[in-house]
C-alpha cells in the first residue's frame, strides 16, 4: 500500500512540474508508437540505432547548406525572410541535433543566445524508470536556472566583475556573441528552456515518408505548396497515434470541435477521421487555403493553422511581402502583434521543412517501405469494416493501417463513408472531389529524391 501511495505521490509531482517544452507536439515518440509499421528494417538499420538519435555527428557546415538551400529544394516562397535567420537556425538545431534528452537553455528573444545545453543521457541510462529520470531531470533544470538568476542579479549591478563565477561566465560568453545589446537585467527575463526533438523527428519520418507522396498529391490537388505537407512534423513529430494533452488528435493534431467542421468524429460510430493521415491532410487543405485566403500569405496562414487568425489580421499590407514578412516573427521585434509561441511558429515550421528536405545530411534516409497503390471508395450500403475487408479479400491489420479512422470494425459504417482499399494505381478522387480542377497539375517541387 505505501509503494502505491509513493508512486502516486511520484506522479502528481511529475504532472505539476513537467519540463518545459515549448515545440509545438509536447510528448515523446516511442517505437510503440509506430507499431502500426514494420520496424524489422529499422532496427537492423544504422538510421534507427541509439547513436544516430542520440549521439549525432553533424558537421557544422550542413546547417549552411541547408539554410541556403544550396541544392533548390525549397520553393521560393519558403525561402527564409529577411530577420528570420537566426530564430530558423535555433529551431533547425533543436530538431536535428539536440534529443528529448537534452534540454537547451536559451534567450527567448534572443535565441541565437544558448547559455548551456544540459545533457541528461546519462541520467536516462542509470535512473530506475521514466517518473524517477522525469523528477531528477526536472530538479536540476530548477537548480541550474536558480544559479543562472543569480549570476544575472549579480551582473546587473556589476557588468565587469574581475572574477566571474562559472553561470557568470556562460552569460557573457553567450551574450557576447549577440549584436543585440541590454542590460542584464532585462536578457533576464528572456530566460527559458526547450527539449531537442531530434529522436521524434527521426521516429516521426518513418510514417510520415510513407505518406507523404499521396499528401502531397492532396495537397496540389487543392492548389497548395506540397512544402506545407511538412507542417503535420511540426504538429505531431508524425506520430501515427498522437494525442495532445489538450486532446487534439492525428497527425494534423485537430481538436474535436474545429475536426467536425471538416470531418466525421463520431465515438457512437466509431468513427474518427482525425486519425486518417490522408483524410487529415484534406481537411489541413482546407483550413489552410481558408487561411490563405483571410490574411493573404502563407507565413501567416501557416501561423493561424495553430494559434487562430485573430491576432493576424491586425498584420498591415505592406508587412506581407518576403522583405518584411520577418518583422512579424522576429523574436525581438516590437511590431509583431504575437505572442513569444506564435512568433516561433513559423520558424519551427521553416526549421522541420529545411530538416526534413536536407534529411541525408541530418538523419539518413529512413528505410521505410513506399506504401502501395490505394483508392478511396464511398460505402454504398452500411455495412461494417470487418464484412469489406472480408469480401475483399485484405488483411484486418492492412485494412486498419489505410483506415485508421474506424475505431470498431464491428459497426456498421455509413452510407457515403469514404475508405481506402489497396489499389493497382492511385485514386483519391474520392477524397479529394471537391477540390479545384486546375490546381491538380501543379509542379512537384524538387526533394532530391
Amino acid at each position: 500500500m505505501r509503494n502505491k501511495s509513493f508512486a502516486s505521490f511520484l506522479i502528481t509531482m511529475l504532472l505539476l512540474s513537467a519540463v518545459p517544452a515549448n515545440a509545438v507536439y509536447d510528448r515523446i515518440v516511442t517505437w510503440s508508437d509506430m507499431s502500426s509499421l514494420d520496424l524489422a528494417p529499422v532496427f537492423h538499420s544504422q538510421y534507427g540505432s541509439p547513436a544516430n538519435m542520440y549521439e549525432p555527428l553533424i558537421p557544422q557546415s550542413a546547417y549552411g547548406l541547408a539554410l541556403r538551400d544550396a541544392d533548390g529544394r525549397i520553393g521560393n516562397e519558403f525561402k527564409i525572410p529577411p530577420g528570420m535567420r537566426e530564430s530558423v537556425n535555433f529551431w533547425l538545431h533543436i530538431y536535428t541535433e539536440y534529443s528529448t534528452q537534452q534540454v537547451v537553455l536559451f534567450d527567448e528573444q534572443h535565441p541565437e543566445v544558448v547559455y548551456e545545453i544540459m545533457d541528461f543521457r546519462e541520467l536516462s541510462k542509470t535512473a530506475r524508470n521514466r517518473i524517477v529520470y522525469e523528477l531528477l531531470q526536472e530538479r536540476r533544470i530548477k537548480k541550474n536556472i536558480k544559479s543562472y538568476r543569480e549570476a544575472f542579479r549579480k551582473l546587473a549591478k556589476n557588468p565587469r566583475p574581475k572574477n566571474p563565477g562559472e553561470f557568470e561566465k556562460k552569460i557573457l560568453a553567450a551574450t557576447g556573441k549577440t549584436r543585440h545589446k541590454h542590460k542584464f537585467s532585462e536578457f533576464s527575463k528572456n530566460l527559458r528552456t526547450q527539449t531537442g526533438q531530434r529522436d521524434n523527428i527521426i521516429k516521426g519520418l518513418l510514417a510520415a515518408e510513407v505518406f507523404f507522396p499521396k499528401m502531397d498529391q492532396i495537397f496540389s490537388s487543392y492548389g497548395i505548396p506540397s512544402e506545407l505537407t511538412r507542417l503535420a512534423l511540426v504538429e505531431s513529430s508524425f506520430n501515427l497515434g498522437a494525442i495532445s494533452r489538450a486532446g487534439a488528435s492525428g497527425v494534423w493534431q485537430f481538436m474535436r470541435k474545429s475536426a467536425k467542421e471538416y470531418m466525421l468524429v463520431d465515438e457512437n460510430r466509431g468513427i474518427d477521421e482525425r486519425r486518417s493521415p490522408l483524410k487529415s491532410t484534406v481537411a489541413a487543405a482546407k483550413l489552410l487555403l481558408r487561411n490563405k485566403k483571410i490574411l493573404g500569405h502563407w507565413a501567416l496562414a501557416i501561423t493561424a493553422y495553430n494559434h487562430g487568425a485573430s491576432n493576424l489580421k491586425k498584420v498591415p499590407d505592406n508587412m506581407k511581402t518576403h522583405a518584411r514578412i520577418g518583422e512579424v516573427f522576429s523574436p525581438c521585434s516590437k511590431k509583431s502583434p504575437l505572442g513569444w509561441a506564435s512568433r516561433n511558429y513559423y520558424s519551427e515550421f521553416l526549421a522541420v521543412l529545411y530538416a526534413e528536405s536536407y534529411r541525408h545530411l541530418f538523419y539518413g534516409e529512413p528505410p521505410a517501405k513506399s506504401m502501395r497503390s490505394i483508392a478511396f471508395h464511398t460505402v454504398d450500403a452500411p455495412r461494417s469494416a470487418f464484412e469489406i475487408a472480408m469480401s475483399k479479400g485484405i488483411p484486418l491489420h492492412e485494412f486498419h493501417f489505410l483506415n485508421p479512422d474506424i475505431l470498431d470494425v464491428r459497426k456498421k459504417l455509413p452510407r457515403k463513408f469514404v475508405i481506402a482499399i489497396p489499389a493497382e494505381a492511385d485514386n483519391l478522387a474520392a477524397l479529394v472531389k471537391k477540390a479545384p480542377k486546375q490546381a491538380s497539375l501543379m509542379k512537384p517541387r524538387n526533394t532530391g529524391g
